[in-house]
């Protein structure tokens, strides 16, 4: 029988698995994934681009493939179509015992028996949960000889933990799961509770966050520019604000309480809680992530890796999450575990506050009464990201700095401003006799206020860039442990090449760079240009036009109806 379909190479980026194949002598309309114990009986839609004559890419998302889960444990046939609309994805009316010809509905793709060997080297194995589980992928060919097919097997693995050796530990450890379980299922019961006082068509609006103690960046432009519209009126606002430091049993009851009333709720950060409560299709829960576009990877992007998440993760319950470009929807689809349609690019509503007319102004003023010593000097703004896996364990290693030279090169004509990660606890190790040159700005309250006010700004994998690409000014980034960092937590692109300034690797190169007062901004207007879809001060109304009074469409386009809402 002829095989049109070929496998020509596979390939991994991140979690996302890519097949090369050559139909020749087909025109395929789709492709699937189908169990071969099955063929064309279930199909699983395969998203698929066409790169030349007779070639095409299939790509995978191990971890969100037939809905928001992974690839089910199986094994899997490569096909393509046209295959009827009703047949895809449960049984379709192909009779089991009719052995069709596998041109009845498509052809199985085939993998060359000369190239056996390097199925091995592309398979793969993903470890989380601490190690605990595993999630393999590997490859092989059925034992057809005249045309062997491809063959994808997937699988998750489990294993319980060590075990408490003393009876006292053992019994320790079975009460604390008790407990665990018990304050879980509590949780759900005061949710369904609030949920029996929700009305299908009420206006309650939760604000909350699990990761500050207050109301701030997407969150609180959300909030003051519905109270500026005077949607105050029209809906019920509630709130909670709690951090790592914060968080009691107490207020953990009162937060599952008032999700279960709202209609909509809106965060900014991962909200573990909603691994228990929340219901993504009777509630609409947006996510108006913090941070716009950095490097590292984060989320499901990081899975298999050091601090990977679990297939049940609290941010697949999302309805809907934004981005600040069309560019970035794939990103954050990847990230968050869902689908690329409920990713919409409204632009992040703090923007809002940092192009505000005559902000700028208002905050050096500000900062000219907080730090005078900086009054007046070359501002270098120093902002990296934290190293851990959390707000738990998260710190900066400062051992890379040489104070003295840095001191020593910055002269009497500039200052470099520390600003630690808000993970971070710890204050920057400035020596006392430095600080006039040397100034932790961690007290200031805002970090994109600093931005405006900087001249210059240090990072490393941080998304402070995304901001402070907008002024179009000189970035540099200094990544120390790069190699150690892409390997343990990956990259959405290669760190150089998308880099939105100059890379020092080591403190001299960090130092040479500062010091250098022609710095070209080329890099970061190529950075603002791919990231930035609006760069104006309508993004919180495109969030409350289009996912608070209205619905985004499926193509995950909006309505400009700002300009009629003021």
């Amino acid at each position: 029988m002829a095989q049109p379909l070929l496998v020509t190479h596979l390939s991994w980026e991140r979690v996302l698995l890519h097949i090369d194949i050559e139909a020749v002598g087909a025109d395929p309309n789709e492709f699937y994934l189908t169990p071969n114990n099955r063929p064309f009986k279930v199909l699983y839609p395969v998203s698929a681009e066409k790169t030349g004559d007779d070639q095409y890419r299939l790509t995978i998302n191990i971890t969100q493939f037939n809905g928001r889960r992974q690839v089910p444990n199986g094994t899997y046939y490569v096909v393509n179509g046209p295959v009827p609309n009703e047949y895809i994805g449960r049984e379709s009316e192909f009779e089991s015992e009719l052995e069709p010809e596998y041109d009845v509905a498509g052809d199985i793709a085939y993998y060359p028996l000369e190239r056996i060997l390097e199925l091995d080297d592309a398979s793969r194995s993903f470890l989380y949960n601490n190690n605990r589980s595993s999630y393999a992928v590997n490859f092989a060919v059925s034992d057809n000889e005249d045309a062997p097919g491809f063959i994808i097997r997937t699988y998750a693995f489990a294993r319980g933990g060590a075990k408490p050796s003393g009876f006292r530990a053992r019994t320790s450890s079975k009460l604390k799961k008790r407990w665990t379980k018990l304050k879980r299922k509590t949780l759900k019961r005061v949710y369904k509770a609030g949920q029996s006082f929700r009305k299908d068509d009420g206006n309650r609006i939760l604000f909350a966050s699990e990761a500050r103690p207050n109301m701030q960046g997407n969150l609180k432009a959300v909030h003051d520019r519905m109270v500026e519209r005077g949607l105050k009126e029209q809906f019920e606002f509630d709130y909670s604000f709690r951090t790592q430091h914060s968080a009691t049993r107490q207020n953990a009851l009162a937060l599952a309480w008032k999700v279960g009333r709202a209609n909509t709720v809106l965060i900014d950060d991962y909200f573990a809680i909603l691994m228990d409560i929340g219901d993504r299709k009777s509630q609409r829960i947006i996510q108006l992530w913090h941070a716009g576009s950095g490097f590292k990877s984060v989320g499901f992007s990081r899975f298999g890796n050091y601090g990977s998440p679990k297939f049940n993760n609290a941010h697949r319950k999302y309805t809907y999450a934004i981005c600040g470009s069309q560019h970035l929807r794939d990103v954050y689809s990847e990230v968050f575990g869902m689908e690329r349609e409920s990713i919409i690019s409204t632009g992040l509503p703090r923007i809002d506050y940092f192009l505000e007319e005559g902000r700028a102004d208002n905050v050096s003023k500000v900062f000219a009464s907080d730090y005078p010593a900086a009054v007046g000097k070359r501002k270098i703004l120093f902002a990296p990201t934290f190293r851990g896996r959390g707000a738990g364990d998260a710190h900066y290693d400062y051992s890379q700095f040489d104070f003295d030279k840095l001191y020593e090169a910055m002269g009497n004509d500039s200052v470099v401003l520390f600003r630690q990660h808000h993970f971070i606890v710890d204050p920057a190790p400035i020596p006392d006799e430095y600080t006039d040159r040397l100034i932790d700005v961690s007290a200031f309250p805002d970090s994109n206020d600093l931005l405006l006010i900087s001249d210059l700004l240090v990072t490393d994998y941080s998304s402070i860039v995304y901001e402070y690409s907008l002024l179009e000014r000189p970035i540099v980034l200094f990544a120390y442990d790069l190699e150690l960092y892409s390997a343990t937590r990956g990259m959405h692109k290669d760190y150089r090449v998308a880099a939105p300034g100059p890379v020092a690797e080591n403190f001299d190169q960090f130092l040479a760079l500062i010091n250098d007062r022609h710095l070209d901004a080329g890099a970061t207007e190529e950075y603002m240009h791919e990231n930035f879809d609006f760069a104006d001060t309508h993004n919180s109304d495109r969030v409350i036009d289009n996912l608070i009074l209205g619905t985004p469409t499926p193509e995950g386009s909006i309505e400009q109806t700002w300009q009629t809402s003021q």
